[in-house]
């Protein structure tokens, strides 16, 4: 199946359309989606595919945002309006990720009660501390993305007054928790780039 991932722009910017190959609509699915799947080959395969186009599509922006000061003032005006296009596009394709992210909890069996701070997982579950569920849940809900420690401490928590190492001793309970109930996922940490839950395929 082929995949349209955007337009790649030249160095300079200048003389491309950045807006075409996009579609009219943002969230629109892509061709072969099928969100209903019960197929977790499926559900990882689409994941990806969004994680991927994400990936692209933040790295043109950022090569448009260093060349954006060399451009003439017109010039950046009109290149300014194809990147607020991009940026909406991306918008979709994160609703997109999101609810692959969704499916796959829910092939998995993988379940989070925010009355509670429960996650249940098949016939296991396990009550969580207000910041373990917090991370946990902010985490599942931005699948494919990669958060610093100051932005979960902004973001997550919303308590920025926290040291550093909090996140990363709220980090490595929630592993030994992940693994002592067998959930198919696990906190990732890349550096440079943060932390992300990442599930695994199914075997």
């Amino acid at each position: 199946m082929q995949t349209d991932i955007g337009l790649l722009l030249t160095p300079s910017l200048q003389g491309c359309d950045i807006r075409q190959g996009m579609p009219d609509d943002e969230s629109q699915a892509l061709e072969g989606e099928d969100i209903e799947t019960a197929h977790w080959e499926d559900a990882h395969h689409w994941m990806s595919t969004y994680a991927d186009l994400l990936q692209f599509k933040r790295r043109i922006l950022d090569r448009v945002t260093r060349d954006l000061v060399k451009l003439e003032p017109v010039a950046q005006k009109a290149v300014q309006v194809d990147v607020a296009m991009i940026q909406s596009q991306m918008e979709g394709y994160e609703r997109r990720l999101e609810l692959w992210a969704r499916r796959i909890r829910d092939l998995h069996g993988l379940w989070l009660d925010p009355t509670t701070r429960t996650i249940r997982y098949k016939d296991r579950e396990a009550t969580l501390t207000p910041r373990e569920f917090e991370l946990l849940q902010f985490l599942l809900d931005h699948p494919g993305r990669f958060f610093t420690v100051d932005q979960i401490l902004t973001e997550a928590w919303s308590e920025a007054s926290l040291f550093p190492e909090e996140v990363r001793n709220y980090v490595q309970r929630l592993r030994k928790l992940l693994e002592a109930l067998e959930v198919p996922c696990y906190v990732v940490n890349r550096p440079g780039r943060g932390y992300s839950v990442e599930f695994q395929s199914k075997t």
